[in-house]
């Protein structure tokens, strides 16, 4: 999500972030964000749509990494994920924008980013209020 953020910060883009299929939940079209973690509009200036809203957004293609500009893109093997990830570490390093219209960041980017992006994250995202008090409750019992 960092690295996801800076790239938008830095090319002047809005951050969808759209957790929908996630491993974490049993209903593929909810997405996972709004239900883990408080709504927000916006990170450090960066506009951020990540609410229900995204179930009847349409992303504008063309679409970087390529891969996802075909009608069957969901699905992909593991090395593809890999490559993706590669096709993005390099754009994110490289300092420029895409011509795409719609970048999808959909592959761990861990270290892809610096520590200011991860903890202006950090600093912005906040668990749920019912997560957060059981996470002060753990804390408190062990």
């Amino acid at each position: 999500l960092a690295a996801a953020w800076s790239y938008a910060k830095r090319t002047n883009r809005t951050l969808a972030i759209d957790w929908r299929g996630s491993c974490y939940l049993d209903q593929p079209l909810v997405n996972a964000f709004p239900v883990f973690f408080e709504p927000i509009q916006d990170i450090a200036g960066v506009r951020v749509i990540c609410d229900d809203q995204i179930n009847q957004f349409s992303f504008p293609g063309p679409f970087f990494p390529r891969w996802w500009n075909k009608p069957d893109s969901v699905f992909r093997p593991d090395e593809q994920i890999f490559r993706e990830r590669d096709e993005l570490r390099q754009l994110f390093e490289s300092q420029d924008d895409s011509d795409a219209n719609t970048v999808v960041c959909d592959a761990c980017l861990m270290w892809g980013c610096d520590e200011d992006a991860e903890r202006q994250i950090f600093r912005s995202v906040q668990p749920r209020s019912e997560i957060r008090r059981r996470i002060d409750a753990i804390y408190r019992d062990q």
